[in-house]
């Protein structure tokens, strides 16, 4: 957990996690084990980021939303609704190849 980094009420982080400087982790969030979450990205409460995933800087992960194991947020995306494994970008976040 990193510089000026925030965990709120009653989220979980899991082992071998990076909560990088100034990301925001909502109250009731769950993020789980080798996970990098980028300077300034924001995961909002009750949000499930399960294993193995990358958020990207100044992302924003909207509340209540599931992002599943193996996922990468491009730097900035705007992430609204539950995500399968891939890759992700844009506002509103989109699955790029």
């Amino acid at each position: 957990i990193m510089h000026h980094a925030m965990i709120n009420a009653g989220a979980i982080i899991g082992v071998n996690t990076i909560i990088n400087s100034k990301a925001v982790i909502e109250h009731d969030a769950r993020v789980g084990s080798h996970c990098h979450i980028s300077t300034s990205a924001v995961v909002n409460g009750d949000c499930i980021i399960e294993d193995n995933c990358f958020i990207g800087s100044n992302a924003v992960i909207g509340h209540g939303v599931t992002v599943k194991a193996n996922t990468i947020i491009g730097a900035g995306s705007v992430v609204l609704k539950n995500l399968e494994s891939g890759f992700y970008a844009g506002n509103p976040a989109t699955k790029k190849n």
